[in-house]
């Protein structure tokens, strides 16, 4: 979708299609409601005119019910217009929520590499109830607005068309005016979105760092920067309201003029005696109430301005492309899947590449252990092999075929990671270990965490796989939770698993019950196995040893480690000389 800075409002009213039905029926109440409130004041008017008449009781009684229900008729279809309005809006804007959800979820990692949670909340959600807001009241009090002008000035001209003229000019001018500066605070508007955004990507930011604020003495720092950003909050959303008031300042210093003019023109025609006293009220309330949809437009205007400001952000986000390019590709080998590397040179920012010309090769089956020291691109190759960014030149290959030819969904169905983070969701414990996968059966749950050690803590659990499990893993300890995710990896049966740190997280003793379990999930797969133990890495066929982004050594590891003058064999020397010490 092209990005479009002259944004039609048509391009959210797709979203109203699915709730036509429901905009029919709060159409057709709105048309009644209007209704109702065109006809009290000519009820009042009879009733005015037959008591200045000395006209019957039994008449004035009968006006003074049927004004009444009206009345309570009226207050009824308001009450469901008011309803109707919000859920078909609701209803309307949660789709858009949607589609930007999955938009930003198919997106690459650069992209969410800049966004912190608290900016995309915002962009998601903040945006949108901005919209939201105005549509709950754009049938309601646009359409109604209109419909009720159109009625009060129908009726006008039949009882007295020269005012009738006055209030038509005084209508079309605030139309008008409020037309040609309907535009005046979007920009400000959009402004005060980002602003609230960067407050909330803040807020965000320091409360999943706040051990190392508390620890550091950083809270008078964050709170400097909290007031900085809330100052900014405040100063833009000052210009953006005093900017979007303007319409409703304009109609205002219109409605005045237009009551004065309206007003002493029935006064004289009463006085000559043109004009029952009936009429004259009837003039006088059309007046007041030809107020009422000029300011609901006036008010509308600011709620457009600012779902205006949103639907840009919106469309914004939705013109965001994904470097990544799905592939046609379906098919892989059967079986585990070797993997090459060919001369790949990656960057995340341009200009400073993290891979240098890396080449290497891994038969079907093989298990290959990547070392080196922190910054050497040991966690890049595991996040190339997963297309979650894109090379910068070179190929890399998965079962012989280009990873960049395979369909995303073909490449993630046969190949699974372990990362450093172990993220587990708000959900049962089979949730957290199937990934929300009804297809996998509780028996091969079971099966693969008996390998890993987990089955006896799992049948432990008074409620068993259906404990329910907090967001973020607080309920779980550093190494159930790698175990957990060791778990998630292999209920998948990939052909090709990557460990990154598998046991980075586990005591020795836990470590080493789970280096058998792993050895015996890998022997249907090829295996990739990124550490800094070099304990973890002692059944891995081959060695990968990384330097700056360089490639310093990759062989045999038997070979490697009786080679004295192998990288790889001064890093065991320094590992033995450390546990000794």
């Amino acid at each position: 979708m092209p990005p479009n800075k002259q944004v039609s409002m048509l391009w959210l009213l797709r979203y109203l299609v699915p709730v036509k039905g429901r905009i029919a029926v709060l159409l057709l109440i709105l048309l009644t409601t209007t209704a109702c409130q065109l006809v009290n004041p000519q009820i009042i008017q009879r009733f005015i005119d037959t008591a200045a008449s000395q006209g019957e009781v039994a008449s004035l009684l009968g006006l003074a019910g049927l004004f009444l229900v009206i009345a309570a008729f009226n207050q009824l279809f308001t009450v469901c217009l008011s309803y109707l309005g919000n859920d078909v809006a609701w209803r309307a804007t949660n789709r858009l929520r949607a589609d930007l959800l999955r938009h930003c979820l198919r997106l690459d990692m650069r992209f969410h590499n800049l966004k912190t949670p608290g900016v995309m909340i915002e962009r998601i959600d903040g945006d949108v109830t901005g919209m939201s807001n105005f549509f709950a009241m754009f049938i309601v009090q646009i359409v109604g607005s209109f419909v009720l002008l159109a009625g009060i000035l129908g009726f006008m001209f039949v009882h007295h068309w020269p005012i009738a003229v006055v209030m038509a000019a005084f209508t079309v001018l605030s139309v008008g005016v409020m037309a040609a500066i309907r535009n005046l605070g979007v920009a400000s508007s959009q402004a005060e979105r980002e602003a609230s955004a960067s407050l909330f990507g803040l807020i965000e930011e320091r409360l999943a760092g706040i051990e190392d604020v508390q620890a550091g003495g950083s809270v008078p720092y964050v709170m400097n920067r909290f007031h900085r950003a809330m100052r900014a909050v405040f100063l833009k959303g000052r210009r953006a309201w005093m900017l979007r008031v303007v319409p409703w300042n304009a109609t205002v210093v219109l409605f005045t003029a237009a009551v004065t003019i309206v007003l002493w023109m029935g006064v004289r025609f009463y006085a000559a005696g043109e004009l029952s006293l009936g009429t004259l009220y009837l003039i006088f309330q059309y007046t007041q109430m030809l107020n009422d949809p000029i300011e609901q437009l006036g008010n509308q205007m600011q709620e457009f301005q600012k779902a205006k400001s949103g639907l840009r952000r919106s469309r914004e986000l939705l013109s965001a492309q994904s470097e990544i390019a799905d592939g046609t590709e379906t098919k892989l080998p059967d079986g585990a899947l070797g993997v090459q590397f060919e001369h790949v040179t990656f960057s995340y920012n341009k200009g400073t590449p993290v891979l240098h010309d890396v080449s290497f090769a891994l038969k079907p089956g093989e298990r290959l252990g990547i070392v080196g020291r922190t910054g050497s691109g040991k966690s890049s190759v595991s996040r190339l092999l997963l297309r979650l960014y894109n090379i910068d030149s070179g190929t890399i290959r998965v079962g012989g075929v280009d990873i960049r030819t395979l369909r995303l969904e073909a490449l993630y169905r046969r190949v699974g990671m372990v990362t450093q983070e172990v993220q587990l969701f708000d959900g049962t414990l089979r949730d957290n270990l199937t990934l929300f996968d009804s297809g996998v059966t509780d028996e091969a749950i079971m099966e693969t965490t008996g390998r890993l050690g987990l089955r006896k803590w799992i049948e432990g659990l008074p409620e068993g796989l259906d404990t329910h499990l907090q967001a973020g893993g607080t309920s779980l300890s550093a190494g159930e939770a790698q175990l957990f995710a060791l778990t998630r990896v292999f209920l998948t049966q990939p052909s090709l698993v990557i460990l990154d740190e598998p046991s980075s997280r586990l005591d020795a003793a836990t470590e080493a019950a789970l280096q058998e379990a792993v050895n015996q999930l890998l022997r249907q797969c090829t295996g990739i196995v990124i550490a800094h133990r070099l304990s973890t890495l002692e059944k891995v066929d081959n060695m990968l040893v990384l330097g700056e982004g360089r490639v310093l050594e990759f062989g045999s590891r038997e070979d490697l480690a009786r080679d004295p003058s192998s990288h790889y064999a001064a890093l065991l020397k320094a590992d033995r000389q450390e546990e000794l010490a």
